[in-house]
């Protein structure tokens, strides 16, 4: 069951990292498109700035969880380069905190969400995008996040279980 769980969290993330890769190459060739058609015929798309900062929102919340469970995310090593090496309890002390970051995140996103669902948001410029669209992202990834640093505490607990007295990990 477990190992079930473990694929589809990482077939979920897969595809989602997949997207945002597919918005990063997106967005710059609309922010390409945008600039040569204003530079050489003098026009420019309301669409473009609008969507492009909607990306930027979207971007990291769906590869957030790829990046956390691939340890391809911006890390700041000091305590482990003090320490002399990867700290077990330092990763448990870590995954807990972005545990509880990302349940309050996840909580608190999600009844703003709904909230701006029930009432029919819509972004005030031009487009009139309905806000629920943009905001969604931000429960889904935060969620996704949120058991990609509960796999990483159950993985440290089992290292630490699994390698007691047997030297460094």
């Amino acid at each position: 069951m477990t190992n079930l769980m473990n694929k589809t969290l990482d077939t979920v993330e897969n595809v989602l990292a997949a997207v945002a890769g597919i918005f990063i190459l997106l967005s710059m060739f609309t922010i390409v498109l945008e600039v040569i058609v204003r530079s050489t015929i003098g026009h420019s798309f309301v669409w473009v700035q609008e969507y492009n900062e909607y990306l930027l929102l979207y971007i990291p919340f769906l590869a957030g969880a790829w990046l956390l469970r691939n340890n391809d995310h911006v890390v700041i090593n000091l305590i482990d380069n003090i320490l002399g090496k990867s700290s077990t309890v330092l990763n448990v002390i870590v995954a807990v905190l972005g545990f509880i970051a990302m349940a309050v995140l996840f909580y608190y996103s999600t009844i703003v969400t709904i909230d701006i669902f029930e009432r029919g948001v819509k972004s005030t410029t031009v487009l009139r995008t309905p806000q629920v669209y943009i905001y969604i992202v931000i429960p889904i990834g935060s969620l996704l996040m949120a058991l990609e640093f509960l796999r990483t505490f159950f993985k440290a607990i089992y290292l630490k279980k699994n390698h007691e007295g047997k030297g460094e990990l």
